[in-house]
């Protein structure tokens, strides 16, 4: 089996793991570059070919359909997911052959015991050659894109839709606090540098007080950025997440920045977790559905549902109201999520202060650009180089 076929079956299961298994691509693409021992070329290769599926995949289905005569999509899955991959491969990735591209589907599809489909395979691939390039656009799933339209309006959700389809920048930040873009070529960082987008990075950096000797619990921590803006900035942080292995990524970065003399490490499920005290900064970066991150995970649309968001909402409900016992009487409560939705932001914290009276907002005014009208922080990914974000800072009212 040649290289070229190598890349491409990963290929193949890792966008099938993610269209038909709902994996994250991290996980699927993790798994199977390790199982066909692929080199950095052919990685790179297979990442930019899903990233090309997952980023047009509502127009590829169409023309795929249109090729094959169909109205409904292809079946079994995984043959879907083949046809797709060839032709993205036509439409966007000019470096590789139209006979390449059509050839090694074929063979793939007798690879994966679909012998009897290799026709309709060579048939509908030659079929896009010999046609007209159609226009393609990138889109999410209409599911979501109905929340944006009722949380934004029209105008706005379009705007988000075409800022999530473009690939996004690595961050890079720094132990003195400075923030910047990671330039083309290896990424070299030194023992004062950490990978962080830029809105993942602005929680930490909104507070404005002196952390050196301040008693921070960071709750679902890992991989670690926040706490390594925290620990840089003299706290002594408690570092809770529930994942082993994300723990261990956070461990292995406070080793590399020689912050790990700051840092104690617990894993622990929140809503069971029992600290010792209080604390002067509780900050909770809340599990969610991530659509702000999609330029950078193009498969979170297909690996979310609208019944997983009702779930993490309820989730993120029950973990404020855990974390807002360990707050010090003159302390802050920091909420944030990497979601576009209100729900699981703006309306999670309005909720919250309802029924929690003797919490407060404090006004986020140091961006007024980025300001919601109730003083919390609204990051978009139209807004630059950033991800999507919500933050809302709380302090306990003790007068």
């Amino acid at each position: 089996m040649s290289q070229g076929i190598y890349s491409r079956l990963c290929a193949l299961n890792t966008l099938n793991a993610i269209l038909d298994g709902q994996k994250s691509f991290d996980d699927a693409f993790d798994k199977y570059t390790s199982k066909y021992d692929l080199n950095a070329q052919d990685k790179s290769f297979v990442h930019a070919l899903c990233g090309y599926v997952l980023r047009y995949k509502h127009d590829l289905q169409r023309v795929v359909n249109k090729g094959a005569n169909r109205n409904a999509d292809i079946t079994p899955p995984m043959l879907n997911s083949l046809l797709l991959m060839g032709a993205a491969q036509i439409y966007f990735m000019e470096s590789v052959p139209d006979h390449a591209a059509v050839d090694t589907c074929v063979d793939l599809a007798k690879r994966i015991k679909c012998p009897k489909q290799s026709g309709l395979v060579n048939a509908v691939l030659r079929r896009l050659l010999r046609e007209d390039l159609p226009k393609m656009r990138m889109s999410v799933p209409s599911w979501l894109i109905k929340i944006w339209i009722s949380d934004y309006g029209v105008e706005i959700a379009k705007q988000i839709e075409t800022a999530s389809m473009n690939e996004a920048p690595i961050g890079i930040s720094n132990k003195d606090g400075a923030w910047s873009i990671h330039q083309d070529g290896s990424l070299d960082l030194s023992p004062d540098q950490w990978v962080q987008d830029f809105s993942s990075a602005m929680p930490v950096s909104l507070l404005n007080d002196d952390l050196k000797g301040k008693h921070v619990l960071d709750l679902c921590a890992a991989p670690g950025g926040k706490t390594m803006q925290l620990a840089a900035r003299g706290a002594t942080v408690t570092s809770v997440d529930i994942s082993e292995k994300r723990l261990k990524r956070l461990h292995d970065n406070l080793e590399r920045t020689n912050l790990q003399g700051h840092v104690e490490i617990a894993c622990a499920n929140i809503l069971k977790y029992e600290p010792i005290q209080k604390y002067d900064v509780v900050l909770l970066d809340a599990p969610c559905s991530a659509t702000g991150t999609i330029r950078r995970h193009p498969d979170l649309p297909y690996i979310r549902t609208p019944r997983e968001l009702k779930t993490l909402i309820h989730l993120q409900h029950d973990m404020l109201n855990r974390a807002k016992n360990w707050v010090n009487d003159d302390g802050v409560l920091v909420y944030c999520t990497c979601s576009l939705q209100k729900d699981e932001g703006e309306r999670q914290i309005e909720l919250f202060l309802k029924n929690n009276p003797k919490f407060k907002r404090q006004n986020i005014d140091r961006y007024p650009q980025w300001q919601t009208p109730d003083g919390d922080m609204r990051l978009m990914p139209h807004y630059g180089d950033m991800d999507g974000f919500f933050i809302a800072v709380l302090s306990l009212i003790t007068k």
